[in-house]
């Protein structure tokens, strides 16, 4: 090769005549190599400050709120106890007729199952002229308190006349509590009526707690380096605070406003709305950044505010990140000196490889590769590069013809799933006067293309049948026999009046000519618009979920009979029954109850129920149950394909009477929905 001689020979005058080391070509190599150390190093410590940051913050913040989360949880245990024991002593005693030793005894005995109670105050005013009144404080610690022995005008107390105006129980501010023995306490206050309704207050119960009980949990927490934990009664008082002790009985905004904590208002508004809030903020006084959590304690009016100090986690990263320099500076040293002594002897017989190689990264394979001829280690990487060469040219063609067959089959597959969706119905809403009737569905494939599917089938404008299915494949296979099946179930559903002769039929049907011995689930329905009138059968498919207007649910007892496609089968058991008004039948395919998250964990069929809002459209049931499968198996990819039905009746439906069941549906109805 002509270009392989000049380079292949180094004369003797041109190494009598070496460079000096300063400016020899290994020297210039090292000092680049150096200073490309240097500059990825530099990146690379931009980039882990930046990466680091940003996670370790985002790393508090969840920290910080899920500790806040945890907390907010114990404490609304702790009070929710208080409450619930409060309601069994208001209902114990406004059904019951019990003497006052008895009343003394229960209220006694439920102070002492109470964890943590301070003490209970009953109170009863007299049914009748000749009875009379009832006002006794039983304390935990022995000291109690017969306030009609006392004549303590408990009547006239602001806590009395709201607890007995009140409609519902309600939590105190803090105070000190002095027949409890000077402990600074809060009491949830409870009215106290007979049973039924609009009857009369006939007095209160309420129940002390120590304010330490709500304190302590969070008291480690509140001393943990960077940490602030303000714990608010729910008229705004501040029973918890690193600055303003309980005996300020200090308000959340009067705190703001005489320290100047401006940072705070957002805080104080949520906990004023009941509302969690996460935000960052610097501190008005000590220009401090933090990131602070505002979680509401349950229903108890409470709120615990939680806010960790970024400047503590930002320092710690500083260090962190000036170590990593210094190590990085130090490798990029010797770095630097071990490239200047291999630079010598690689440097020169290099050259011409290395300008090979450029040309074969930009993509030049037309011209040979020098230095072929050598004997040496140089020689065999010339001529491994040139069969490097060589080989790229010859996949670089195979590759070309791989991308197109690629892209056709890309484009065939884009095509078929175009079809596949365009046969699926759209949802529906029929109305015939007074009866509404929406149905919806909603198919996800896991390929391009699946084997769930649905349809929708008007054979009369007062009946619709729908299915649902799916096919024990998937990919292209599956996608063929499910358009099979959706038009022998269209064909039967158009002659058949009853989704067991339907079944049937396409189990018949299917079996034919099905030498993949492939197969589907079926689960068919009919229902009738006006009256609600709804009859089901399933070939080897999941029951479905009746959620009822109140927010009630049950699941339907179809008995199913055996998938389509193995063979013929005709016990296909049918289940009729009334499709009440307001409520939604809801079926699903197995891609909702076997989608796996990143734990291998199934999203199963019992939590479905929670996925579901009553009075919500049968398309936003579908897309609320879709949605929380992939929040749920996030970030594990879609496993199977995931399909959705939706059958409503709105509210204002009016049922009007059936016509009379075919003698074959009939003899087979087994089960009955309740009433609309």
């Amino acid at each position: 090769m002509r270009n392989a001689a000049p380079s292949s020979v180094v004369p003797d005058r041109e190494v009598a005549g070496a460079a000096h080391w300063r400016s020899s070509l290994r020297t210039r190599i090292a000092l680049w190599a150096g200073l490309v150390n240097v500059v990825l190093l530099v990146l690379l410590v931009l980039a882990t400050a930046w990466f680091a940051h940003r996670m370790i913050l985002d790393d508090a913040r969840r920290d910080t709120h899920a500790t806040a989360q945890e907390a907010a949880q114990r404490l609304d245990a702790a009070l929710h106890v208080v409450t619930i024991t409060t309601h069994g002593i208001s209902d114990l005693v406004g059904s019951a007729q019990l003497s006052p030793d008895e009343l003394v005894t229960t209220l006694r005995a439920m102070v002492k199952a109470t964890p943590g109670c301070a003490g209970g105050l009953l109170i009863l005013e007299p049914r009748s002229r000749g009875d009379a009144p009832f006002a006794y404080y039983v304390a935990a610690n022995g000291n109690d308190r017969d306030f009609i022995a006392d004549s303590y005008p408990f009547r006239d107390q602001g806590w009395y006349q709201r607890t007995v105006a009140s409609p519902g129980g309600w939590w105190s501010e803090p105070y000190l509590n002095q027949t409890a023995g000077a402990v600074w306490t809060v009491t949830y206050n409870m009215p106290l009526r007979e049973p039924g309704r609009g009857a009369r207050t006939r007095g209160m119960v309420s129940l002390d707690l120590p304010l330490a009980n709500l304190t302590d949990p969070v008291d480690s927490l509140a001393h943990l380096p960077g940490w602030r934990v303000s714990l608010v009664a729910p008229g705004g008082t501040l029973a918890m605070n690193p600055e303003v002790g309980v005996d300020r009985l200090e308000r959340l905004e009067d705190y703001i406003a005489r320290a100047g904590r401006s940072d705070l208002r957002q805080a104080a508004e949520a906990v004023r709305l009941r509302e969690p809030l996460q935000f960052v903020h610097v501190d008005a006084t000590s220009d401090e950044r933090r990131y602070t959590v505002v979680e509401p304690i349950g229903d108890s009016g409470w709120s615990l505010l939680v806010a960790q100090s970024y400047d503590l986690i930002t320092d710690r990263l500083a260090q962190a990140l000036w170590l990593l320099a210094a190590i990085g500076a130090l490798l990029a040293l010797v770095c630097m000196l071990v490239v200047r002594k291999l630079a010598h002897h690689i440097s020169q017989p290099v050259e011409g490889l290395s300008a090979a190689a450029a040309r074969l990264a930009q993509g030049d394979y037309a011209m040979p590769v020098p230095h072929v001829h050598r004997r040496d280690e140089v020689g065999q990487m010339a001529r491994t590069l040139e069969h490097a060469r060589g080989s790229i040219r010859q996949q670089l063609r195979e590759i070309e013809d791989m991308t197109a067959a690629r892209q056709k089959l890309e484009s065939e597959l884009s095509i078929a799933r175009e079809i596949q969706q365009a046969m699926l119905p759209p949802g529906r809403v029929i109305d015939r006067e007074h009866a509404h009737l929406e149905a919806y569905a909603r198919l996800e494939p896991a390929k391009a293309v699946g084997g769930d599917f649905y349809c929708f089938i008007q054979t009369d404008p007062d009946c619709l049948w729908f299915a649902i299915g799916d096919v024990s494949d998937k990919g292209v296979p599956a996608a063929l026999f499910m358009a099979r099946t959706v038009t022998v179930l269209e064909v039967a559903a158009s002659t058949h009046p009853s989704p067991e002769r339907v079944l049937t039929e396409a189990s018949r049907r299917l079996v034919q000519g099905n030498d993949a011995c492939m197969f589907a689930t079926v689960l068919c329905g009919r229902v009738d618009v006006r009256s609600g009138a709804c009859v089901l059968a399933s070939a080897g498919h999941d029951a479905p979920l009746l959620l009822h207007a109140d927010g009630s649910h049950e699941e339907l007892p179809v008995q199913p009979g055996p998938p389509l496609g193995f063979e013929v089968g005709d016990a296909f058991p049918l289940w009729s029954g009334q499709l009440p008004a307001g409520a939604t039948l809801l079926a699903w395919t197995d891609g909702i109850t076997e989608a796996f998250d990143a734990g291998n964990v199934a999203f199963g069929t019992e939590r479905i129920p929670d996925a579901l809002q009553p009075g919500a459209t049968a398309r936003e049931q579908c897309e609320r149950l879709i949605t929380r499968v992939h929040a749920f198996t996030d970030p594990a990819p879609q496993s199977d394909d995931i399909t959705v039905l939706a059958i409503r009746r709105r509210l204002d439906s009016t049922a009007t009477p059936p016509e009379a069941p075919p003698p074959q549906e009939a003899a087979h109805a087994d089960a009955t929905l309740h009433s609309p």
